[in-house]
């Protein structure tokens, strides 16, 4: 293996990326890749992947195939056209150790999009604004097309200075990890594996030491049609909802009880959280509305169980019901649809650990964050099912999911120039043939 460059020609070589990073960031942050509309913006990250010397591959997913398989979770929608890509860089001879770096290509609705300063699919560019950094705003810069743009930079800084990987390195682009994380399974389950696996969530350039589980379930209710002339003789479904979002709003407190809160969690502000993000409910403002279907998430510990998980939903549940006249002779189903994702921690003093801290303590010159989140990402069926070590590490962000999401141009830079080491360093370097 040749010997790694020095910190200041990485720097240098980084630094010569700079303009190229943002330009690719900005061209993905153009391919609005929402649920079901990510075929573009895969697209453009395979030319990407050629770009930097990686050979690129489409790879469909096949729900049958993965439907039995641990971390699975259950979906109502289609596959087609829909495929992840990955990115190989695969030696004849590695001496290194491999590595699979993770940045699902996914990002959330920005609907209501009239509440954004500018067209949230139209990247914008703010100079010595926040900490006096460059950030560009956009749905998708940060969460987290920023956060894999810092890979492919740093790839392509040390293939400009003549090296590239000694080892394996797998560049994966999943859909789906804002849902289901199906995407990211379905690669693990088709052998896109690694020694370990680095995911640049956009999380301030801090390691994740754990996170929290997620189930996502929708409560459906029936209530009783009639025209608005008669409203009394019919019953609301959309009203009647109500009665079962109180009841979870209980639930999710009880949860957040100071007994129930285990020890890495503990200085977190109500670290397990209920959201009512989902309501369909009558189908004309006449009509006594006869369905509601509310469609919610909700999270768990490390640790826990999704099945128990599942199970106090359901009493909670019936138990609303049955204290009302209506619900307990007509009760609400509950159904799963989307995320039934498990907690996971991430072991940051072993070798994969020490190695990431380990650069960015040479660049930062302290050792990095390591955080406790209260959401969940990919790195879960890394961690939990085929026992390789994943953690997140990514930059600055503001807002994702939000109004105006944004991400630190600097920040990213930063990231790219620890990923320049690291990757010299787990991965070994050799010259570019």
């Amino acid at each position: 293996m040749a010997s790694l460059p020095t910190q200041n020609e990485l720097r240098q070589a980084v630094l010569a990326r700079r303009d190229w990073a943002v330009e690719r960031l900005g061209g993905w942050v153009r391919h609005g890749s929402v649920l079901g509309q990510e075929l573009s913006a895969q697209e453009y990250v395979a030319d990407i992947y050629e770009e930097i010397g990686f050979a690129s591959r489409f790879e469909t997913i096949d729900p049958d195939a993965i439907s039995g398989l641990p971390g699975y979770s259950p979906v109502d929608w289609s596959y087609k056209n829909r495929p992840n890509v990955v990115g190989l860089h695969d030696p004849a001879s590695p001496k290194g150790r491999s590595l699979i770096m993770n940045g699902h290509v996914d990002v959330v609705s920005p609907e209501p999009s009239s509440l954004w300063t500018s067209d949230p699919f139209e990247p914008r560019i703010v100079e010595n604004e926040e900490n006096g950094e460059t950030w560009m705003y956009g749905r998708g810069a940060a969460d987290m097309k920023g956060g894999s743009v810092c890979c492919f930079w740093a790839l392509a800084a040390l293939r400009d200075m003549g090296f590239v990987p000694a080892s394996k390195v797998i560049l994966q682009s999943p859909i789906e990890e804002e849902c289901t994380g199906n995407g990211a399974l379905a690669l693990c389950a088709n052998g896109y594996t690694a020694d370990a696996c680095l995911i640049p969530e956009p999380f301030a350039e801090s390691i994740l030491r754990r996170q929290v589980g997620v189930i996502w379930f929708e409560v459906r209710i029936v209530g009783k049609t009639t025209h608005v002339l008669g409203t009394g003789a019919g019953v609301n479904a959309i009203e009647k909802s109500w009665t079962v979002i109180q009841a979870l709003r209980a639930l999710e407190a009880e949860t957040n009880g100071p007994e129930r809160i285990p020890e890495p969690y503990k200085g977190i502000d109500h670290p397990i959280n209920l959201n009512v993000g989902v309501i369909s409910g009558g189908d004309w403002a006449s009509t006594v509305a006869g369905e509601c279907v509310t469609r919610f998430r909700f999270g768990l510990f490390p640790g826990e169980s999704l099945a128990d998980l599942r199970a106090r939903v359901e009493k909670c549940v019936r138990d609303a019901a049955a204290g009302d006249p209506w619900l307990r002779n007509f009760p609400p189903t509950v159904e799963y649809v989307g995320f039934q994702a498990e907690g996971c921690e991430f072991d940051a003093d072993g070798d994969f650990g020490k190695a990431l801290r380990s650069a960015h303590s040479s660049w930062r010159g302290s050792e990095p964050g390591q955080e406790s989140m209260t959401c969940t990402t990919d790195a879960r069926f890394f961690n939990l099912y085929y026992g390789i070590p994943a953690t997140c590490y990514g930059p600055a962000s503001r807002n994702i999911h939000g109004v105006d999401e944004k991400v630190s141009i600097d920040s990213m830079q930063r990231v790219a120039e620890v990923m320049s080491s690291f990757v010299g360093d787990w991965c070994g370097l050799e010259r570019l043939k």
